[in-house]
């Protein structure tokens, strides 16, 4: 209850001091619909660049996985002072043999440098998987580039002494388009399109 004086408006609406009445105000309509269209724009605007900021954090997240791989792959070569091969890989003991990296990929011994895992006369070791991912984003290589070998001295063993690794999402969006480039040395360089070989 409000204090004495003190106006009912203030704690609420109905009947104040002296009997005198006090109108309840809410929103009127043309108040409500103009919160409605302003909340409209504001989510017109944020929307898009919500969606582009999800897309450029997965992408940069499987393009680094990637990245890690590689540098797992390297290291483990000159530690091991054996060839250490990276391949396409959906079920994480096998290559797919092809240039699609999206499904899966493994890192693994590849004593005979062949870029199959082998079972005898000396099996290869499976060192790391990495599972696909659900987005319908494509990671290719060119034509031939089934896999990449280190050698014992972390040089990488490539067609054509270079090799890029390009990540697209689908649609393609330049914005969220990245590539690892390799060079003969094992260097590799994450790009964006545009960038360097990466397209």
């Amino acid at each position: 209850m409000p204090g004495p004086g003190l106006p009912a408006r203030v704690a609420g609406c109905g009947s104040g001091v002296r009997g005198k009445l006090y109108r309840c105000r809410g929103l009127t309509l043309v108040e409500l619909m103009a919160v409605v269209v302003m909340v409209a724009i504001l989510a017109a605007i944020g929307t898009p660049s919500f969606i582009s900021l999800l897309r450029t954090s997965r992408v940069d997240s499987e393009i680094q996985s990637m990245a890690g791989t590689l540098q797992l792959a390297r290291s483990e070569a000159v530690k091991r002072g054996l060839p250490v091969s990276v391949c396409p890989s959906a079920n994480g003991s096998a290559c797919l043999g092809a240039g699609n990296w999206a499904g899966g990929w493994i890192a693994f011994v590849d004593r005979n440098g062949s870029g199959t895992v082998d079972a005898a006369p000396a099996a290869d070791e499976v060192l790391h998987y990495r599972a696909g991912w659900s987005a319908t984003d494509t990671f290719t290589t060119p034509a031939g580039a089934a896999f990449l070998t280190y050698n014992r001295d972390g040089f990488a063993v490539l067609p054509g002494g270079a090799l890029t690794m390009t990540l697209r999402t689908s649609p393609v969006a330049d914005d969220a388009t990245r590539c690892i480039a390799i060079n003969i040395a094992g260097r590799q360089t994450i790009q964006r399109a545009g960038e360097g070989a990466c397209q």
